[in-house]
C-alpha cells in the first residue's frame, strides 16, 4: 500500500512538469492497480484527449482529471481488502480470471484424411490461461490440421476436446459450440483482404459481438493503444505494411476479450524486428494482469518460438514426437548437439579438429552439425574453433532445442 500511494505521488509530479509523458505513464499504472476496468478506458480517454488539446486551460483541466483519476485509484487501494478483480462489463459467461487453469484440453485427438491418407493422431494437451504454446513442425505434418479442430473450424474423429474453463452462467461447462466459439480467436496465416479503415473495421466487430454505444467506442480506443495503432488507425489494408496487417488481426481478435487466441505462422511474412515486436506482444498478452490468454502458435522460426513459449508440441507426420515444458527440451539426452558454418570442406573440419573428442560430424547443406558427449560444453568446442583457425561464421547450441528433432 505504501508503495501505491508513493507511486502515486511521483506520477503526480511528472503529470505537473510533463503532461505528455506523465499521461502515458498514467495508462500503464492504471492498468496495474485499478479495481474497476472502466478507469482504464477513462485513463486512456484522457490522455488521448490531452493530445488532442490545442488549448492551455483545456490541458490543464485535464490533467487536473488525471490527478483525481491517480487519487480515486490510491482511495480504491487503501479500501480494498481483496484481490482485484475483472468488471465483467459484457461478458455472456462468468469467467474467473486464474491463470494457469485449462482453457481447451485435448486427449488422444485424430483426425483421417481418407482421400490423402493423411492422419493427425494422439494430440493430448492442456492449453491453459497465461502461457503461449508453440506448435512446430515442417509443413504439411498436422499443424494447421490441430489448429482448425481445437477453434471449431473442423471437426474431429476421435479423442477428447473440451474446454473446461469455459462455464456458462451456472457454472457449468458449456455444451453449446456457438457460446464455446464466442470465446475463441482464430488467425489463419493468410490474412483476408478488409475494406475501409482499421478503426471502423474494429467498431463493426465489436458491434457482431452486440457491443454498442460507449462501451464500443472505449474499446477500440484501449486496443488502438495497446497494439501501438494510434498512427494507423485511419488506414486501409493497402496502406499497412505486413507487420501492421498483423496487428489489425490481433486487434479484431483481441477486442472482444476472447481467452483463447489460436495464431497460424504469424511470422512468416515479416522482417526481423517486425516478428521480435509480435512475439514480445504475444508474450505480453498471454501474461496480461487483467485479461490473461491461452495463446497457441505455429512457426518455422524454432529459436523465436521457443523463446516465448511456455509449452512446446512438435508435430511429424501428424504424429506428436514432443509435447511438454519448453525447459524440458533436451532433458535426458545422452549427447550435446551444435550447429556452427564456416567456410571450410567438411574433410578439413575434420582435421582441423584433430583429436578433440566427438561422436560425429555431418553437413546438413546448409550448416555443420557436431555430436558430443555431454561433458563437452560450447566453450570446450568454440576454444577448440579457436586454436584450430576454424573461422565460424555462425553457431547455436541447439542441444535443448526442437531443431534437433528436424535434424
Amino acid at each position: 500500500m505504501t508503495n501505491i500511494k508513493h507511486n502515486i505521488q511521483q506520477l503526480e509530479a511528472v503529470l505537473r512538469q510533463d503532461a505528455m509523458q506523465g499521461a502515458g505513464q498514467l495508462v500503464e499504472f492504471v492498468m496495474e492497480h485499478a479495481t474497476d476496468n472502466k478507469l482504464v478506458h477513462q485513463a486512456l480517454l484522457l490522455k488521448l484527449n490531452h493530445t488532442r488539446a490545442d488549448d492551455p486551460r483545456r490541458q490543464g483541466q485535464l490533467v487536473n482529471e488525471m490527478v483525481a483519476l491517480l487519487e480515486k485509484i490510491g482511495a480504491d487501494a487503501n479500501n480494498s481488502t481483496t484481490d482485484l478483480a475483472v468488471s465483467p462489463d459484457y461478458q455472456t459467461t462468468t469467467l474467473a480470471v486464474q491463470p494457469g487453469e485449462i482453457v481447451c484440453k485435448t486427449q488422444d485427438l485424430y483426425k483421417i484424411f481418407r482421400k490423402s491418407g493423411f492422419t493427425i493422431e494422439g494430440v493430448s494437451a492442456d492449453f491453459r490461461l497465461g502461457e503461449v504454446t508453440g506448435v512446430v513442425g515442417e509443413n504439411g505434418n498436422g499443424k494447421t490440421t490441430l489448429f482448425r479442430i481445437i477453434t471449431g473450424e473442423l471437426a474431429k474423429d476421435g479423442g477428447e476436446l473440451r474446454y473446461p474453463y469455459l462455464k456458462d452462467r451456472f457454472g457449468v461447462e458449456m455444451l453449446d459450440w456457438p457460446a464455446t466459439k464466442r470465446h475463441i480467436a482464430f488467425i489463419p496465416q493468410h490474412l483476408e483482404k478488409w475494406h475501409g479503415s482499421v478503426r471502423d473495421n474494429l467498431h463493426y466487430e465489436l458491434a457482431l459481438h452486440d457491443i454498442k454505444g460507449r462501451m464500443n467506442e472505449e474499446e477500440v480506443e484501449y486496443i488502438i493503444y495497446r497494439l501501438g495503432l494510434e498512427e494507423h488507425q485511419h488506414k486501409s489494408w493497402g496502406q499497412l505494411s505486413g507487420g501492421y496487417r498483423l496487428r489489425f488481426a490481433l486487434a479484431r481478435a483481441l477486442v472482444w476479450k476472447p481467452v483463447f487466441l489460436v495464431i497460424d505462422e504469424p511470422l512468416a511474412n515479416l522482417d526481423v524486428k517486425a516478428q521480435l515486436v509480435i512475439l514480445n506482444d504475444l508474450r505480453d498478452l498471454a501474461n496480461s494482469y487483467r485479461y490473461p490468454l491461452s495463446v497457441v502458435i505455429s512457426s518455422q522460426h524454432l529459436h523465436e518460438i521457443e523463446h516465448v513459449s511456455d509449452n512446446i508440441i512438435f508435430l511429424k507426420n501428424g504424429e506428436v514426437i514432443y509435447n511438454g515444458k519448453t525447459d524440458d527440451l533436451g532433458e535426458g539426452r545422452e549427447e550435446n548437439t551444435f550447429e556452427f558454418g564456416c567456410e571450410l570442406a567438411l574433410d578439413e573440419v575434420e582435421k582441423r579438429l584433430g583429436g578433440f573428442e566427438y561422436y560425429s560430424l555431418e553437413h546438413t547443406g546448409l550448416a555443420f552439425l557436431i555430436h558430443t558427449p555431454l561433458h563437452i560444453s560450447q566453450m570446450d568446442l568454440m576454444q577448440q574453433f579457436l586454436s584450430a583457425g576454424i573461422e565460424v561464421s555462425y553457431f547455436r547450441n541447439i542441444s535443448k532445442s526442437t531443431k534437433k528433432l528436424f535434424v
